[in-house]
């Protein structure tokens, strides 16, 4: 790609020529990968046209570019939203780098990537398989979480004393990712008698050494299964890549979602702006 400044990196140059092989493959239509829905209505190059015709990937926005005759486009391939370019009847993945060194493909991501219906995504949860625990009239926070996260443990460190204390309520949702006996230690929580004492105890006797959850893996259930299913899926929707992933109110009052460890401090501000906009 001219565009693309001369002092690119090694490692950014091999990830943008892996990136055309894939395209090229793709563009024969090896991948069966499944499209994420129908794309618009437009004049697509050929071989962009064959991508969405065999489901390779889907458009979710066609934009121009700085650069004159260079088209970009928003585009979910493999389960993730990448921005993809077009010129004189060529397919480009790969970064777009301006002479200053700014990244575009960065700028048109954040700019047309849409936004996710975070408030959507957890009313279509069955609240039969949400662990929920604190008082029900406390700020709240939801996290999608897996048993052998050792950073959900962290995030459990912080926030549970909050909990205890009446000021926070949590929501958990779990997911089983990460290990093969995520899963299994998910379903145990899950099938238990009483799921938020068994979350407890996988926290409490957590093994830090090995990151392995403090419970004994279980065979899920279908309809188990079917649930840490539709996790996954929501985890997806908010934009969730990693565990933990917070869901929040922010100051506006419209949910947010952050992946990864809150300060410690981020808790107590939480609590506290909440409870003073709830009143109490």
């Amino acid at each position: 790609m001219r565009y693309v400044s001369q002092h690119m990196g090694r490692q950014r140059f091999a990830g943008w020529m892996l990136a055309l092989v894939l395209v090229l493959v793709l563009a024969l239509g090896v991948s069966g990968l499944a499209a994420a829905g129908p794309s618009a209505s437009y004049d697509y190059p050929d071989t962009l046209q064959h991508m969405i015709d065999t489901g390779s990937l889907n458009v979710l926005k066609q934009f121009p570019t700085k650069k004159d005759g260079l088209t970009g486009y928003l585009v979910r391939h493999n389960g993730y939203t990448t921005v993809i370019y077009s010129e004189h009847g060529y397919l480009m993945f790969g970064p777009l780098i301006e002479p200053d060194g700014q990244n575009l493909s960065k700028h048109y991501k954040h700019k047309y990537k849409p936004k996710p219906e975070i408030g959507k995504a957890i009313d279509n949860l069955d609240s039969a398989h949400l662990i929920n625990q604190g008082q029900k009239d406390a700020p709240r926070l939801y996290v999608f979480a897996d048993p052998n996260c050792i950073y959900c443990h962290r995030f459990y460190s912080r926030v549970e004393p909050l909990v205890h204390a009446g000021k926070l309520r949590l929501t958990t949702i779990l997911v089983g990712v990460i290990k093969p006996s995520s899963r299994g230690r998910a379903a145990a929580i899950l099938a238990a008698d009483h799921p938020a004492e068994a979350l407890q105890a996988n926290e409490t006797h957590f093994d830090t050494q090995h990151e392995a959850g403090g419970i004994e893996p279980a065979t899920p259930s279908d309809t188990i299964a079917t649930a840490l299913k539709a996790h996954r899926r929501a985890m997806a929707k908010v934009g969730g890549n990693g565990t933990p992933t917070v869901l929040y109110r922010d100051q506006r009052g419209q949910w947010a979602a952050r992946v990864g460890v809150p300060p410690a401090d981020w808790f107590k501000a939480y609590a506290r702006t909440n409870a003073e906009a709830q009143g109490t």
